[in-house]
């Protein structure tokens, strides 16, 4: 006997689209945004035939006038205050200040002969120059404390020399 295959057969595979596409293939939004925009300019045409519209029969046509009236506000400057406008506050006067201070002066006195200017503070510094009793001298540092005394860096006007002074032989010089 002979048996009997059943013929082949052909299939169909369909493809899906999804529902965010037309059969185009652009999208689903493309159509009414185009309609809209149809019907929006064909609006605007029949406004303007309204409001351009003939007086006459022989073509022309009348526009109205439009003038538009421009009030200027005037501006007000406002201050503007720069560091150097602003009233500065008068500084109260300062007293002179007693005693030895950087910038002063001070006499030699007491030593019964001289003073010694040293290369640094300290009793052990080496000696730069000697300074008589009387002599005025030009405070420029101090004081440091060293070898149980107070010491000040001065300069003789006379000839420009600087060294260490013990402050007890110093005593603040009245102003010329």
């Amino acid at each position: 006997m002979s048996e009997t295959l059943p013929e082949p057969t052909t299939q169909t595979i369909r493809r899906v689209q999804p529902r965010s596409q037309r059969a185009s293939g652009g999208p689903l939004w493309l159509g009414p945004s185009i309609g809209c925009l149809t019907g929006l300019c064909a609006v605007i045409a029949i406004g303007a035939l309204i409001v351009f519209r003939p007086t006459s029969g022989n073509g022309t046509v009348q526009v109205p006038l439009v003038v538009v009236t421009v009030t200027p506000t005037p501006i007000v400057p406002t201050a503007t205050l720069r560091p150097t406008d602003v009233p500065q506050p008068t500084p109260a006067p300062t007293a002179t200040p007693e005693g030895l201070f950087v910038g002063g002066e001070a006499m030699v006195s007491g030593t019964g002969s001289a003073l010694r200017l040293r290369s640094d503070p300290g009793l052990q510094s080496t000696t730069l120059k000697t300074v008589a009793d009387g002599t005025r001298l030009k405070i420029l540092e101090g004081p440091r404390e060293s070898d149980g005394l107070r010491w000040w860096r001065m300069q003789d006007q006379t000839d420009g020399a600087e060294g260490w002074a013990a402050e007890t032989y110093l005593t603040p010089a009245s102003t010329p």
